[in-house]
């Protein structure tokens, strides 16, 4: 895959100097703008460079740890498939890292207590 590193710096460049500052939650889940990486790390492959990510941890109010999701299911250690809405998502723990809330581009959903207890059990287990 030809990753388009330029697009994403100026994508990443107007991200920065935003006005715009979601409000957001643990638990939620929203489109985030993670843009494109280097090698293995999870990137977007859609046009606005985003994917879903969990809101794991909210740090300060621009800061939280995120989870990004797939929907390409693989059965590892460092994974944890939930169904969301009918539609099963494994949660990349591995690829959990801090946002800021600039990056955000819109709520998506707001996954159950119970979901969530899951996810941070598993995240606690795996560490």
């Amino acid at each position: 895959m030809d990753k388009n590193f330029d697009d994403w710096n100026s994508k990443k460049k107007k991200l920065d100097i935003s006005e715009r500052l979601a409000e957001f939650h643990e638990r939620e889940i929203w489109w985030c703008s993670i843009g494109i990486n280097v090698g293995s790390e999870q990137h977007s492959q859609s046009t606005d460079f985003s994917r879903p990510v969990l809101v794991v941890k909210k740090f300060t109010r621009d800061m939280f740890w995120g989870i990004p999701l797939t929907t390409k299911i693989r059965r590892v250690n460092f994974r944890k498939s939930l169904n969301l809405d009918g539609i099963e998502n494994d949660f990349l723990v591995l690829q959990m890292r801090a946002y800021d809330r600039k990056r955000l581009v819109r709520k998506l959903t707001i996954i159950p207590k119970e979901d969530f207890k899951t996810i941070i059990d598993f995240i606690k287990d795996l560490i």
